[in-house]
């Protein structure tokens, strides 16, 4: 037995590692290495000063890093922005660097304003955070001919881009493949989650927590699948062999959720109904197989060559649902309609499974689907006129007040940078306060232990390689190692992305620069220093989550009511589309993770302990009870809406006090925060 156990284990872990190695991320980290060494490294072998091909290389090097997962559009209008925005950039620094005051109020004025790239979408402010990055850089490479200096960093951007819309365009659903695995994977974890909802031992206050953390990833995930492939006209226009396919994956994996949500009832009634029953052992299992089913649509060869035991997993679980099925009619009182309520959704569940699983095999017309010029209102749109960025531009804006901390903070950084010239990497302060400052303080904080520990961390690898090894290939390959081990952990784990870039650089500064002491105390140093000033400028202009706490509750109301009167529309009028239910359900989670997710930033907030958590609480437990209820509602009506039964009537009557309830807490809410 214990064999077996290890076994499993082992197999766990190495389907881990393998999940990783084929994932995005690998594919990304080895490319981005590949671009960044391999083009300077053979224009310097071409004859040309090390310096240029320096220069070059930073340039390829930080591109690399405004280019996330993304579709050719998203590529090509990255490239359009981050060319001319590093070349601009790279030579204002360059031209001001002699220059002590102007150069100050550069970098202040750079830290306002490329922070406020944030305005146009996560890819923009990608964009405006390496250039601030960038600009740290130059100041690092002490430049002497500014255009020189700007051409060079613009030509390692222009390559990188090549490459990268080189790759998009010989395999332009690269992205939302990767998108979609990570997508059916998230929503098992988000079951096993669930599963835990049905465990008397585990205090309901946890579970809720645990499901509001994960609920905020998986609408994040379904946000970019939704982005991803809503935006591809070959796909929803059916002008692609394969376009069925990959809209049946998406409506699969959008009503998975759904009914992964609706599962989500009043817990405490639950526990207490059924505590005497014997189901709840059995419905754990039942959920803990539905979530094994899920996580291997994630890996399509996989299924294949593991099908023998998903079939068992499936005898089991049917085995487990007749079970079910037999204690639900022994059931007098309140315990059998729930069980009832339980096992109908699994069903459900396994119901969409099959629809997928028939994806693979066939490229069969989808049934109640929405239009195509409907599409693109399931995705969030960009600013898209002068009008909506002036209405950014306030003191309420969390982007904005986080922009003038950022001039602030940059402006000094700049300033000790000047006050202690003898020292050579004063520019590690900028860098540090670039990479670490966010606006909310727990992500501020986070970032800071994480870099300063991985920091730490590198630098005794970094030492301990140096002083184990002498052979300079050796010693460049562990440089580029850490290069890799950078870009492969930096979306991931960005600890374990300090250490390795943290060890790369101590070897290449060592090797180039010599002076590994001084390399290793200003490190360390300037990098503190730049962690306490991120910390200082929250407490100087902070950005509190309780404020948009308040809004997002207001939201989470109004969308959830919203979404009762399209399911009462649905019925009234008996419409077949289920365009405006889909949508609205959509509105409605997200609203609700965005909640989820205020809340957990707010926990970690210096002002946590002075705030009343009892209605808050009461109201996202409530919200996740209301939302259950109506996704139930609309998966009964969207089933047969032709044939109504009085208890979906009912169920409606039931709803319309939570609602209300719903609305005095969101207000309470606000009161409070007054």
């Amino acid at each position: 037995m214990g064999i077996v156990s290890l076994k499993k284990r082992f197999y766990r872990i190495y389907s881990q590692v393998m999940r990783f190695v084929q994932g995005e991320h690998f594919g990304d980290a080895l490319r981005n290495v590949s671009i960044s060494i391999l083009p300077s490294l053979a224009i310097y072998l071409l004859g040309t000063p090390a310096g240029t091909a320096i220069g070059i290389g930073v340039g390829s090097l930080l591109t690399t890093l405004t280019d996330p997962p993304g579709n050719r559009k998203d590529k090509l209008s990255s490239a359009l922005v981050c060319i001319p925005t590093f070349f601009l950039a790279s030579f204002l620094t360059a031209y001001f660097f002699p220059y002590h005051w102007p150069l100050v109020i550069l970098l202040s004025l750079a830290g306002f304003t490329f922070t406020l790239y944030g305005l146009f979408g996560p890819r923009y402010a990608a964009i405006g955070n390496m250039t601030l990055i960038l600009m740290s850089f130059v100041i690092g490479l002490a430049p002497k001919h500014p255009l020189e200096v700007s051409l060079q960093i613009t030509t390692g951007a222009a390559i990188y881009y090549a490459f990268s819309l080189l790759q998009a365009y010989i395999r332009p659903y690269r992205s939302l493949k990767h998108a979609m695995a990570n997508g059916f994977q998230g929503l098992s974890q988000f079951l096993l989650v669930r599963a835990q909802s049905y465990d008397p031992d585990i205090p309901l206050g946890i579970t809720y927590s645990r499901v509001g953390k994960i609920h905020g990833q998986i609408s994040e995930q379904q946000e970019q699948i939704r982005s991803l492939l809503f935006r591809e006209k070959r796909i929803i226009g059916h002008q692609w062999p394969k376009s069925n396919y990959w809209l049946s994956q998406v409506y699969g994996l959008i009503d998975l959720h759904e009914l992964i949500i609706a599962l989500d009832h009043d817990y405490d009634a639950i526990r207490k109904n059924l505590a005497d029953t014997g189901s709840l052992p059995l419905i754990r299992r039942a959920i803990k197989l539905l979530a094994l089913e899920i996580e291997s649509f994630s890996q399509p060869n996989k299924r294949f060559s593991h099908a023998q035991q998903l079939y068992y997993n499936t005898i089991k679980l049917n085995e487990l649902l007749n079970e079910l099925k037999n204690i639900q009619q022994q059931q007098i009182g309140s315990a059998g309609p729930i069980l009832s309520a339980i096992i109908n959704n699994m069903e459900s569940i396994l119901e969409v499974l099959r629809r997928i699983q028939v994806a693979f095999y066939q490229n069969q017309e989808i049934q109640d689907k929405i239009g195509t010029e409907e599409y693109q209102q399931f995705i969030n749109r960009p600013l898209g006129s002068l009008g909506e960025i002036k209405d950014k531009l306030h003191l309420k804006n969390p982007l904005f007040r986080f922009a003038l901390r950022m001039a602030i903070l940059f402006g000094i950084g700049a300033l000790i940078g000047i006050l202690f010239l003898d020292f050579k990497y004063t520019y590690w302060i900028l860098l540090t306060i670039a990479i670490v400052a966010r606006p909310a303080f727990s992500m501020t904080k986070t970032r800071n232990i994480e870099r300063i520990a991985g920091t730490f961390s590198g630098i005794l690898i970094g030492i301990s390689c140096l002083a184990c090894f002498e052979s300079l290939p050796l010693l460049l390959s562990l440089s580029a190692t850490g290069l890799f081990g950078f870009f492969l952990f930096n979306r991931s784990n960005y600890m374990v992305s300090v250490v390795f870039i943290t060890l790369g650089v101590v070897i290449a500064l060592n090797l180039f620069e010599g002076n590994i002491n001084l390399i290793l105390g200003s490190r360390m140093a300037f990098t503190l220093v730049g962690a306490l000033l991120t910390i200082a400028g929250y407490f100087l202009i902070p950005v509190r989550q309780s404020s948009s706490m308040v809004h997002l509750a207001k939201e989470v109301a109004r969308y959830n009511q919203h979404y009762f009167q399209m399911i009462n529309k649905r019925l009234s009028d008996n419409l077949q589309s289920s365009f405006d239910i889909r949508l609205a359900r959509k509105k409605a989670q997200t609203a609700m993770a965005l909640f989820s997710d205020s809340i957990n930033q707010m926990k970690k907030e210096p002002e946590h302990k002075w705030i009343d958590w009892s209605h808050i609480h009461h109201f996202q437990a409530l919200s996740y009870r209301i939302n259950s209820h109506l996704v139930g509602l609309s998966i009964s009506i969207s089933k047969n809406p032709e044939v109504l039964h009085n208890d979906i009537y009912s169920r409606i009557d039931e709803l319309k006090p939570l609602l209300t309830d719903l609305d005095q807490i969101a207000e309470h809410i606000a009161l409070a925060k007054r």
